[in-house]
């Protein structure tokens, strides 16, 4: 435990190189994957495997989804400090209690002020945008190495103990929360499949495009003007996503 919270000390964190920026990065892009959630949400097309799982329990419970995803997170955490601290940090923490939340907030605002019915083409532009935003914040969560979420970390420790690949061991994860979430009746749809099957690719890509080069880029101010510079960090090397 001693060395877990010394991993996640922000003071530790900040001394590291671009610890500050990382850290920064990693805030947004929880920020946006509860955003997107609630977008993916919003389409009535699905959700991904583990926020339906969440969704439906929520739901047959009566209690709010932020509450009840924070404390399945919570119950996920323990049995990874247990069996593999190493994936724990700071970003774990903040993905557990914050993107059930956020997704929380932003729902209650489309109830509110949203049609509750759109047409078919709106839907699917909808719930593209939100595969993309979440696959996008993924990608800058997995590549700010501060933790992944408790639920990403189950894979790694099945393929740890089991000796499949990754891949297969999140197959059958969201298979499970799939399953759940079917038995429950909940947000199941063509978006969960749409997801379980393009978000590891919309992933990479926005791993090369977009999150690679916001990491790397260094910037200071010159004459009032902005510039960017480009420097190699060692900790990029051999990284692992989730997919």
């Amino acid at each position: 435990m001693a060395e877990i919270l010394k991993n996640m000390s922000l003071k530790n964190i900040a001394k590291q190189k671009g610890g500050v920026k990382r850290t920064a990065i990693m805030a947004l892009s929880i920020l946006l994957m509860g955003f997107a959630v609630s977008v993916f949400s919003y389409s009535g097309m699905g959700v991904d495997p583990y926020t339906a799982f969440n969704m439906s329990i929520s739901a047959k419970l009566g209690i709010g989804f932020g509450f009840w995803q924070m404390c399945m997170n919570g119950v996920i955490l323990v049995a990874v400090a247990i069996v593999a601290k190493k994936l724990i940090n700071i970003g774990t923490i903040v993905n557990m209690v914050g993107v059930g939340y956020v997704c929380q907030f932003f729902t209650g605002i489309y109830d509110r002020f949203f049609p509750k019915e759109n047409p078919f083409a709106a839907n699917l532009s909808i719930m593209v945008l939100g595969v993309f935003l979440l696959s996008l914040s993924a990608s800058l969560y997995f590549n700010c190495h501060l933790g992944v979420s408790p639920y990403d970390a189950l894979g790694f420790v099945l393929e740890d103990k089991s000796k499949l690949k990754y891949k297969w061991c999140r197959v059958i994860t969201d298979l499970i929360c799939t399953g759940v979430a079917f038995t429950l009746s909940g947000p199941i749809g063509i978006g969960t499949v749409v997801t379980a099957f393009f978000m590891g690719p919309v992933v990479s890509f926005c791993d090369a495009r977009i999150s690679e080069k916001v990491i790397r880029c260094k910037y200071h101010f010159l004459r009032n003007f902005a510039v960017i510079r480009y420097y190699d960090l060692s900790y990029m090397q051999g990284s692992r996503y989730a997919g």
